[in-house]
């Protein structure tokens, strides 16, 4: 059976000369594999341009419980990017977060909350004329939310501490090393409570946006099991830091 929905890539797979598999996140059935046949090749309905990474994309697709790659009937661009494309700084955030949202999805299982928000923070980024230095950062703060380890409690100057292993504000600075310091504790805090349209209001320094990164990984890394490197990091730091 055929069925109507949108769809994010999340990632691609050369199969045989000319197929691909990809991985395509969508508000109806949640993460799936599916083979596209011939795309590669010059006679393909399918434009091989489509499957880039983070593609909002309009598509018709089977679903069968049982099969392990799913078929696409139909493919089209959803929402054709502005600047995203043409822009380094947002290029280099877009190809980070699609490692990292690729990495942290795991579930089969359909979630519309959590598509929509990542449509929308594309779709923002794209359109963002602001500085966005600090977008990365607060995307994945707020994408826990949807993977069940959004940051508890508040920073204040009785919990001045962020503990990344029990993912919450602490009156003490723990006795292991995967915590946050006041000061960074207070600027996580202060992204924690930021919306999209004031987060480029927020200052932070290169060296404290690369501390909060990398402590934002390590959290993902407690919280997902094999989440593992993110091997981007390395060309957004260059990039974007």
């Amino acid at each position: 059976m055929l069925h109507k929905t949108k769809g994010i890539i999340l990632h691609t797979i050369n199969y045989s000369e000319t197929s691909l598999i990809v991985k395509i996140i969508s508000p109806d059935f949640g993460l799936k594999s599916y083979i596209v046949k011939g795309v590669r090749s010059k006679k393909s309905k399918f434009k091989a341009t489509i499957f880039q990474p983070f593609a909002l994309v309009d598509m018709v697709v089977s679903n069968t419980d049982r099969a392990e790659l799913q078929r696409i009937s139909e493919i089209n661009i959803l929402y054709p990017y502005v600047d995203i494309p043409y822009n380094i700084i947002k290029s280099s955030i877009v190809l980070f977060l699609n490692e990292i949202v690729y990495k942290a999805i795991k579930e089969q299982h359909s979630d519309e909350n959590l598509f929509e928000y990542l449509k929308n923070s594309l779709q923002v980024l794209d359109l963002k004329h602001e500085n966005c230095s600090n977008f990365h950062v607060f995307f994945m703060i707020q994408l826990s939310r949807y993977l069940g380890f959004f940051p508890q409690g508040n920073y204040s100057s009785f919990t001045p501490f962020f503990d990344l292993q029990e993912g919450s504000f602490v009156g003490h600075s723990p006795h292991h090393p995967h915590h946050l310091n006041a000061i960074q504790s207070n600027l996580f805090g202060v992204l924690i409570n930021a919306q999209y349209n004031s987060i480029h209001q927020i200052k932070i320094d290169k060296s404290q946006r690369k501390q909060l990164l990398q402590a934002l990984i390590k959290y993902y890394q407690l919280h997902i099991a094999s989440f593992g490197e993110i091997k981007s990091l390395e060309i957004l730091e260059q990039v974007v830091m």
